[in-house]
């Protein structure tokens, strides 16, 4: 039993090493891309988070007490939010759709890095949105910005 579960632990490690890798690499092609920065030096990543879209079905259905994981529960409940509301019914079947497939995931990570600048090593942060295939959504300087956790 011991043996099983010390395979399962060390093939799910091996997936995340994996999705950190990819995600990783996407970040600096990111920056190597579309910055072209001379001496480019990669300092750290910060932690690859799995996070995931907040719909306005989620926040009907958290004021409802329904768990979006409960799918007949959540069937019930645009079947009637449908019929009340008839112009949310495509949204909502297309939210309901979404939240099934897990399409609402998204990957979010920092990056720190050195170029060089007139001479001057420079510090830099980027944070990165990702979707599951690990292609850049979105990425922001946050190098100046003291404001926002990362």
């Amino acid at each position: 039993m011991k043996k099983y579960l010390l395979l399962a632990l060390l093939v799910c490690g091996c997936v995340y090493s994996a999705q950190k890798q990819r995600a990783h690499h996407a970040a600096e092609q990111y920056i190597r891309d579309f910055l072209n920065p001379h001496g480019l030096e990669t300092v750290s990543f910060g932690e690859l988070e799995k996070l995931r879209r907040v719909t306005p079905l989620d926040s009907s259905l958290n004021y409802a007490h329904i768990n979006p994981d409960d799918s007949e529960k959540v069937k019930k409940y645009i079947d009637s939010e449908n019929f009340q509301r008839p112009d949310r019914a495509p949204a909502n079947i297309r939210e309901a759709d979404s939240i099934a497939k897990g399409k609402l995931f998204y990957y979010t990570l920092t990056y720190v890095f050195k170029v060089d600048s007139a001479g001057n090593k420079r510090l830099m942060r980027y944070k990165f949105e990702m979707d599951t295939a690990f292609n850049v959504l979105k990425a922001v300087d946050v190098t100046n910005d003291h404001n926002r956790e990362f």
